[in-house]
């Protein structure tokens, strides 16, 4: 392999990943935008977007100064909020699919998880964003189906931050990466999201001015930070086309097997932190811990963390856990520093 094409490859992937924050920001983009967001010249990003506007790949509007960039959707139709009804959105959009690709609807694990995802986002959208519209997008392409669901609302993390009091939009983010959490407790289970982003092999959800994605392939969970505030909340759920998951599978590996209920989760504890790579203090613990009382078993998972302090490991191992014991609390992914500080800080019985 020649220095030269790595080179390329490694440039090539950086623009990818450059246009991919930037769509995960706006539906629109610009040329001046890839070259500021990767670090390149404006000659080089417009020959990259113009190798994926052949590609079919994106849609180019406008022209000179105005031209702008867009996914190329397969599909995309856009519906009023107020009155409308979730179950009839999908058999709308489950006909639009059919008369695209017949193929899709005849794969029964795919359209299960369909069933229930789309629902479910559709959904949010109506009873929690506050917003005047919702936007629906499909991409179908060999290997995989997509669908976007984007509101004009105040955004999920924003929503979230207001109704529990949260210092910021990081908060809220951890509290919805838990699972069983819903403004609208009156209404929902809150088990929506949580259980979507386990199905799908590859989830994003993007609001304010933060991105969280669930992806499922290579089973890693991120957030990312958008340079400018989006307005709304845009959700996309990917599905391979060969997929094995089937939803009865997901429920299975989050229920109880002794009572069947759906009190097991997994928290990732960096997405409580938004910088650094240490958690040291009780307030940190706490914030983990709020509104975990009714799950029996939780995953904590450690991964990339370096270390945790004592005051972190003692609210969470000992306080918590005495205060609720019929939780049981697994670090998973803890390096033998962090084990041995939550070992020091269990009860010894």
């Amino acid at each position: 392999m020649s220095k030269t094409s790595a080179r390329g490859r490694t440039t090539a992937g950086t623009i990818a990943a450059a246009i991919e924050r930037l769509f995960e920001a706006r539906t629109c983009i610009t040329t001046a935008e890839v070259a500021a967001q990767a670090g390149i010249s404006r000659q080089a990003a417009h020959s990259h977007l113009a190798k994926m506007v052949a590609k079919g790949e994106i849609l180019q509007e406008g022209a000179s100064r105005s031209t702008r960039y867009r996914r190329l959707a397969s599909s995309e139709r856009i519906y009023e909020l107020k009155e409308l009804d979730e179950n009839e959105v999908w058999g709308n959009e489950k006909r639009v699919v059919r008369n695209l690709d017949p193929e899709v609807l005849e794969i029964k694990n795919v359209v299960q998880i369909l069933n229930f995802a789309f629902t479910e986002m559709v959904n949010n959208a109506i009873d929690h964003s506050r917003g005047t519209y919702v936007l629906v997008r499909w991409f179908l392409k060999p290997d995989r189906i997509t669908f976007e669901v984007e509101d004009d609302g105040v955004g999920a993390f924003a929503t979230i931050r207001e109704d529990r009091n949260l210092a910021n939009d990081f908060e809220a983010l951890g509290d919805l990466s838990k699972g069983k959490q819903t403004t609208d407790p009156n209404r929902h289970s809150g088990l929506g999201i949580f259980f979507t982003s386990r199905m799908v092999n590859r989830f994003l959800l993007s609001a304010g001015q933060i991105s969280w994605t669930v992806d499922n392939e290579i089973d890693d969970v991120a957030w990312g930070w958008l340079h400018e505030p989006r307005t709304g909340t845009l959700v996309r759920c990917e599905i391979r086309r060969d997929t094995a998951v089937a939803p009865r599978d997901v429920y299975a590996t989050l229920a109880n097997p002794a009572t069947g209920r759906f009190d097991k989760t997994t928290i990732h504890i960096n997405l409580f932190k938004e910088h650094g790579d240490s958690f040291v203090s009780r307030t940190e613990a706490k914030a983990i811990g709020t509104r975990l009382e009714g799950f029996g078993e939780i995953e904590l998972d450690f991964a990339g963390i370096s270390e945790i302090g004592q005051g972190f490991a003692d609210q969470l191992f000992r306080v918590w856990a005495r205060e609720n014991p019929s939780s049981r609390l697994i670090p998973v992914n803890a390096n033998p520093a962090i084990l041995a500080m939550i070992a020091a800080m269990r009860p010894r019985d």
